[in-house]
């Protein structure tokens, strides 16, 4: 039994780990007066278009990833119960 709750103690921490480091990875890319920049995370930090920034796309974009998240969470979930009644779990 510790050994179960030491390993989800060791996935907690992994996972927690691994969402740092996304946070902390960005690209920028850019052609002519527009340009992006993306954390690893998927969030939109900073959006220029025609050489101007615009803070509403940019929340625009991050509210609808957050969304997509929240649907694509709901779907596995969906899939991960039908599996697991499949398996007798």
């Amino acid at each position: 039994m510790i050994d179960k709750v030491k390993q989800a103690y060791q996935l907690k921490k992994a996972q927690a780990d691994l969402q740092r480091l996304m946070s902390s990875l960005s690209v920028f890319d850019q052609k002519g007066d527009n340009s992006i920049v993306i954390t690893g995370d998927k969030k939109v930090t900073k959006i220029v278009i025609n050489g101007v920034e615009s803070k509403e796309i940019k929340d625009l974009i991050n509210e609808a990833m957050k969304k997509m998240d929240t649907k694509l969470q709901k779907e596995m979930k969906s899939k991960e119960d039908e599996i697991r009644s499949l398996l007798g779990m």
